[in-house]
């Protein structure tokens, strides 16, 4: 199919002359799988075989054992495996998007695993994905009228700007998805209020519009965004922000973590080392005595032999 459908957006203008086919590569999603649940009919008195009788997900009932029934008859789970509608283990969209949205739908499907990977239908899955859009629709409620800035949420943001489009461009959606995880509880616990705080929030819609437009576009809308989300331009991270002002350094001794410390960012080795043997914790260990050794990784660790 994949070249037919290559053909076809070539010739109606969809696909670069680089891409038509032949192609240089094909990504392939996996699959969705879920559990299948049966029990065994026949083998009574016509003596004739066994044979596996399929029983969809929502009607088969957990009994406080933990063994699966559906009605008075047993049934086996399997391990996840590809949907198939033979074997009952199907999921119907429609009653999805009923009960939570399509949104949440996408939400779910895009967060559990690399989209090369197959992926597990859960319904507490489906939950969890329900509950955090309902967390993004409600930070839209009350920004509050006075203007308080928080530069540490603008850093923040433009991480995330920077990591969900690389993410984006590179097929890596459930990263972009953790991202966007961050990026809401950081605006949660900010304190930035009023315009800042809305500036926040419609940069957090439009990362999230092409997963989740319906929630996107409805708090776009209600933190002062103009026109569409889908019309805007995508956001751009600054790049100055990008740049730490700190770094937080474990610190080991004789191998084992015993602290962390901050350091500015452009600390050097003698000032990290002098920090460090300044340290309560060090010290202590220390026992008075000189280390045998202080090794200093630069951005990534400092182990103190003693």
């Amino acid at each position: 199919y994949s070249r037919f459908f290559a053909r076809a957006m070539a010739r109606t203008g969809h696909l670069a002359q680089s891409a038509i086919e032949p192609f240089n590569a094909l990504f392939t999603q996996g699959m969705v799988t879920h559990a299948a649940y049966y029990g065994q009919s026949g083998g009574q008195a016509d003596d004739s075989p066994l044979k596996p009788v399929y029983v969809f997900p929502e009607d088969v009932v957990t009994r406080e054992d933990g063994t699966v029934w559906h009605n008075e008859m047993q049934l086996t789970a399997t391990p996840p495996i590809k949907m198939s509608k033979s074997k009952k283990n199907v999921v119907d969209p429609i009653n999805i998007v009923a009960s939570y949205g399509a949104d949440t739908a996408r939400w779910f499907m895009l967060s559990d695993s690399p989209p090369e990977r197959d992926v597990e239908w859960t319904a507490a899955g489906a939950e969890a994905a329900y509950r955090f859009l309902g967390r993004v629709w409600r930070l839209g409620e009350d920004t509050g009228d006075a203007d308080r800035a928080d530069p540490a949420l603008d850093k923040t943001v433009h991480r995330a700007i920077h990591e969900v489009t690389h993410s984006f461009e590179s097929f890596g959606f459930n990263k972009a998805v953790a991202k966007l995880y961050e990026l809401t509880n950081a605006i949660t616990k900010s304190p930035a209020t009023g315009e800042p705080r809305r500036a926040a929030l419609r940069m957090l819609a439009l990362l999230l519009a092409p997963m989740v437009p319906h929630v996107a576009e409805d708090l776009w809308a209600r933190v002062g965004g103009k026109g569409l989300a889908v019309d805007a331009l995508w956001p751009v991270a600054d790049a100055a922000l990008l740049v730490d002002d700190s770094v937080t350094l474990p610190i080991q001794i004789n191998g084992k973590r015993r602290a962390e410390m901050a350091f500015p960012a452009d600390a050097t080795k003698e000032d990290i080392e002098a920090a460090v043997l300044a340290d309560e914790t060090v010290i202590r260990f220390l026992e008075g005595k000189a280390p045998k050794k202080l090794i200093v990784v630069p951005g990534r660790i400092v182990n103190v032999v003693i």
